[in-house]
Parts: C-alpha cells; sequence; structure tokens
C-alpha cells in the first residue's frame, strides 16, 4: 500500500515553475477582462455625453445667430435711418417759390423745345416737351423766374426763359449757291430753311433768297449768309446789299452772320488768293450787326477733303456746320 501511494504522491507533485506560469496568465486575463470592462463603461459614458455635446453646440450656434440677427436689424433699421434722412435732405432741396395767378390767360411762344414740368425747377418731374414756335397758355408766374402754365388740361411749368410774346422766327436760315447745297444733304436738318441753288451768286441773292428770307425770319433766327465764290467779283455788291437789309433783319429779332468764301485746291478758275482778298474786303464792308463766320480759317487749320477742287465731302461738310454751330453757343 506504501508503494502505490508513494506512486500517487510523486505523480501529483506540483511544479514550481509551472504554478508561476498559471498565477502570471491568471493575473493578466484578470487585467485584461478589468480593461474591458472599463472600456465598455468608458464607451457608455461617452456615448451618453454625446447628447448633451450636441446640445450645447446648437444652443452656442443658435446664440450666435440670434445676436447677428439683433446686429443686423439694427443695421437696417439705422440704414432705413439715414435713407430718410437723405430723402428729407432732398425734399428741403426742392425750390419753394410763390404762384401770382393771372386774371386770364394769356399767349405766349416757345423760342426753343423746351420740357415742361410738374413744378417750377429742374428738379420736378418732366412731363413732356413743347417745340419751337408752339403756342402757350400761361395762366401765371412764380418768383424765381418760371410760368405755370396748362398743359394737357393741367398746371405745369416752363422756364420764363425758353417762352416770349411773338411768335419766333424760323431757328437757322441759310442763303448760299451749291455748297450750302451740299451742307444742307450733309446735315439732314428739314426744321431749318435752306435757300441756294447751284452755280447762283449776287442776282439770285436779290431776287430770290431775300424775299424768302424776309418771309421766315423772326425773333431768335439766326441768318448764315455764303455767297461769292461764283462771282468774287460782286463784293462791293454784297456788302451794299447785306448792309441794306441787316436792320429790318435785326429789328425782327434776328442775328445776322456772314460766312466767309471757303478755300479750294487746285481749282482751274478761282484761287485761294482771289477768296481771300474777297473776305477781307467783304468782312471790313459788312455793317457791324452782321458777325463774321471765318470757316475759311477754320478749313486752312484743320484740313478738308475734295474730289473736283471746289466742293468737299460729307465730313468736310458736318465739320464746318460744327464749327458754325460752336460759334452760335459760345
Amino acid at each position: 500500500m506504501k508503494r502505490i501511494g508513494k506512486v500517487l504522491t510523486e505523480h501529483f507533485k506540483i511544479n514550481p515553475v509551472l504554478t508561476a506560469v498559471c498565477t502570471a496568465s491568471a493575473i493578466l486575463m484578470v487585467s485584461l477582462a478589468s480593461l474591458i470592462i472599463a472600456q465598455e463603461a468608458c464607451e457608455k459614458d461617452v456615448l451618453a455625453a454625446e447628447p448633451e455635446q450636441e446640445s450645447s453646440i446648437f444652443e452656442k450656434l443658435e446664440s450666435v445667430m440670434e445676436e447677428r440677427a439683433a446686429v443686423t436689424e439694427e443695421q437696417n433699421l439705422a440704414a432705413g435711418e439715414e435713407g430718410t434722412q437723405v430723402t428729407v435732405e432732398n425734399t428741403e432741396a426742392v425750390p419753394t417759390y410763390n404762384i401770382t395767378a393771372y386774371e386770364a390767360g394769356k399767349t405766349l411762344y416757345a423760342n426753343d423745345l423746351v420740357n415742361v414740368r410738374s413744378g417750377a425747377g429742374t428738379e420736378f418731374d418732366k412731363y413732356g416737351t413743347v417745340r419751337r414756335g408752339s403756342e402757350v397758355t400761361v395762366v401765371g408766374e412764380t418768383d424765381n423766374g418760371w410760368y405755370q402754365v396748362l398743359y394737357n388740361d393741367a398746371a405745369a411749368y416752363i422756364k420764363a426763359d425758353y417762352l416770349q410774346e411773338t411768335a419766333p422766327g424760323v431757328a437757322f436760315i441759310f442763303a448760299g449757291d451749291s455748297r450750302t447745297v451740299q451742307m444742307s444733304k450733309a446735315v439732314k436738318n428739314s426744321s431749318y430753311v435752306w435757300i441756294a441753288k447751284v452755280g447762283e451768286g449776287y442776282n439770285y441773292f436779290e431776287s430770290t433768297a431775300i424775299p424768302q428770307i424776309d418771309a421766315n425770319v423772326g425773333a431768335g433766327s439766326v441768318i448764315i449768309i455764303n455767297y461769292g465764290v461764283n462771282d468774287l467779283h460782286n463784293v462791293n455788291k454784297y456788302i451794299k446789299l447785306v448792309n441794306s437789309k441787316v436792320g429790318a433783319w435785326t429789328d425782327a429779332g434776328a442775328t445776322v452772320y456772314y460766312a466767309a468764301v471757303d478755300p479750294v485746291s487746285n481749282y482751274p478758275t478761282i484761287t485761294n488768293a482771289d477768296i481771300e482778298n474777297f473776305n477781307n474786303t467783304l468782312k471790313e464792308g459788312l455793317d457791324s450787326r452782321v458777325g463774321w463766320l471765318d470757316g475759311y480759317s477754320y478749313l486752312a487749320s484743320n484740313g478738308f477733303n475734295t474730289s473736283d477742287g471746289l466742293h468737299y465731302d460729307n465730313d468736310t461738310y458736318r465739320n464746318l456746320y460744327s464749327y458754325y454751330m460752336s460759334r452760335f453757343s459760345a
């Protein structure tokens, strides 16, 4: 029996190394288990905290948006107040005036294309326009230089400078030879009176142009005469005839101009020296009430285009016309 017991005792004898390994393994397993449990608990805590964190962010964002909205509203209110102030300033800038009403309306005439406004000042709305020569019924006047008128059966206003008691004449009356004929074609203004014929000179001016000028002249008319290139030798006749008529034309309210004979280019029968002599004699002999339009010097300085040496192209005629207009507006 001892033998058997001995054998059993030896078989179940504990190995110290193995015991240490097992102990370490058990400790490691317990530690891992604890870590896993702790991690799961931590994850649960994080997941549980996320909704609360997210809610806090949105609350802050909402708060910021509310603050921005409040600032924007204040800015809009401020801008609105500023806009209102500007409007008030503009309103205050509109002129004030007093109106003296007439007992009965009277007829005046427009001496230009003129605006009709809702009030006595250019700051007021424009109702429309009336053309030169149009009859206007005036019912009063203001103390700042405007007339109160009837326009489409309603009260309106026209600046007094543009209405007159007598009917105005044609704005521009051109009288001349072939060069005036060609200028009329280049300018194409049918509201002007063009009294001109190719190849004509003094005789046409006396017999045909003078009566037509008399029939169209009136207050505000501008008469532009340009004869001589076809008969430079008649310079003294032109001086005498124009001087005899200038008084009647200016009394009618017109202004009178003689336009210099313009230069030629290698023309066989006319020289620029002859033209210059004509222009100088004419200018010196004309009445002081006759203005001088020196188109000769203008074209000599700025150049001109001609196909036959005597007549110009359309661009040259338009440039010459613009020179004339600049003299009237100066």
